[in-house]
């Protein structure tokens, strides 16, 4: 599965911590599937360390610094 670096989605977040990957391009975030967890690394606020899918989103959403 692959999430744009446009969408705000946690695949896409600096603040998950689930496997993913990124393309060539570094322009789309690569994971197994939508179901994918992590946890959520955001130093404060109701979602800190909570096993979140690759396609949930929140209003924290900041894009991971390894996409372009």
């Amino acid at each position: 599965m692959y999430y744009s670096k446009t969408w705000k989605q946690c695949a896409t977040c600096a603040f998950w911590c689930g496997p993913r990957g990124t393309d060539h391009w570094a322009d789309n975030v690569e994971v197994e599937n939508t179901n994918t967890m992590g946890k959520c690394g955001i130093p404060s606020g109701g979602w800190k360390g909570v096993q979140m899918a690759a396609s949930a989103t929140c209003n924290s959403w900041q894009k991971w610094p390894v996409l372009k």
